[in-house]
């Protein structure tokens, strides 16, 4: 039996908020907006990516506080997998939750779906985005020009002329872009964004615009692999339009952002003190955006969330009440399983 799992009181609470110490990608595009925009105390650096919330091998956020610090999801879940997970529960965690800084503009990539991962290998994996900051030309290139066959594709790359065939779609703060596996694309420079994913890591670059890696060598392509899993299909708009807010009985005001087969996204607006009983039977993620709020567990003191920071409400936490810390409203990007 390992160290964690015999120091780890059975009873430990898991009826409050976790937290969790993110994970830092310094990618060559990235930049320094987690530093400047969001306050985090980083040493100078290209910082590409944060991951929030991540079970992945690739990054795996430890929870910062409490009976469980120290542990990762999959300790916690092999330990008390109902009360993180609901009456669904698996050994995995299902989903994944980072920030982007977009400094410069990613590769022309692609992900695959469930069918072509099945097939040939690789993590499915899809995605959202919630665009939190944008310069005024930033933007998205999301999806192939109706008619795009791969024999275009394969010009373009020996031409350097693959964003000529790209869709691309204005990034504005607010809006919110849905990316299935399969649907080609690339985040444009001066996006800062808000993902949530599925479980996964694989990426198969198609066309990196002829950049270089930090020692000055091309970094590399996944070409054939791209071509086999691009939906040829997925041409129509990426922009998701959120249905109107609706005042809830709790109180908060609801905005349903995204609702896919693989995760449901809200946004919350929290204007008054609002007793909420879990909407879900199973885990929420939470990410505070512009101000702090309050979240206070039954029977338990209240629980800061400051701005720009995520947690994990487990499935035990039925109710809990949230409230404004400081300012007349705060607003939350929530996610769920479907």
């Amino acid at each position: 039996m390992a160290s964690w799992e015999t120091a780890l009181p059975m009873d430990a609470n898991l009826q409050i908020p976790l937290f969790f110490q993110p994970v830092y990608k310094e990618y060559v595009w990235g930049g320094n907006r987690f530093r400047q925009d969001f306050r985090r105390p980083l040493p100078p650096g290209v910082y590409a990516e944060s991951w929030e919330i991540s079970d992945h091998p690739d990054g795996p956020t430890p929870i910062l506080a409490g009976p469980f610090a120290g542990l990762t999801l999959s300790q916690t879940i092999a330990l008390r997998g109902a009360d993180i997970l609901g009456p669904r529960h698996d050994t995995a965690f299902p989903l994944l939750v980072k920030l982007i800084d977009a400094a410069q503009t990613l590769s022309v990539q692609v992900h695959p779906d469930e069918e072509t991962a099945a097939r040939w290998g690789g993590e499915a994996k899809s995605e959202m985005w919630f665009v939190l900051a944008a310069t005024p030309d930033a933007h998205i290139y999301s999806g192939f020009r109706p008619g795009t066959t791969e024999a275009d594709v394969c010009r373009a790359l020996a031409q350097g002329t693959v964003a000529d065939l790209l869709q691309r779609f204005p990034a504005k703060p607010g809006m919110v872009f849905n990316t299935p596996g399969g649907r080609v694309h690339a985040i444009g420079a001066g996006c800062l964004l808000l993902e949530i994913q599925q479980d996964a890591n694989t990426t198969y670059r198609l066309y990196d615009w002829d950049r270089p890696d930090r020692n000055g060598a091309p970094r590399p392509l996944h070409v054939e692999q791209a071509l086999r899993v691009v939906d040829w299909s997925a041409t129509g708009s990426p922009v998701s339009r959120p249905a109107p807010p609706v005042r809830l009985p709790d109180g908060r005001l609801s905005t349903t952002l995204l609702d896919s087969p693989l995760f449901h996204v809200e946004g919350w607006r929290i204007d008054r003190p609002c007793d909420i009983e879990n909407p879900s039977d199973g885990f929420l993620l939470f990410f505070a955006l512009g101000e702090s709020l309050r979240i206070r567990p039954d029977a338990q003191p209240a629980i800061l969330l400051p701005r720009y920071t995520s947690c994990l409400v487990p499935a035990a936490m039925r109710h809990f009440r949230i409230t404004p810390e400081s300012a007349p409203t705060a607003d939350l990007v929530v996610a769920r399983l479907p």
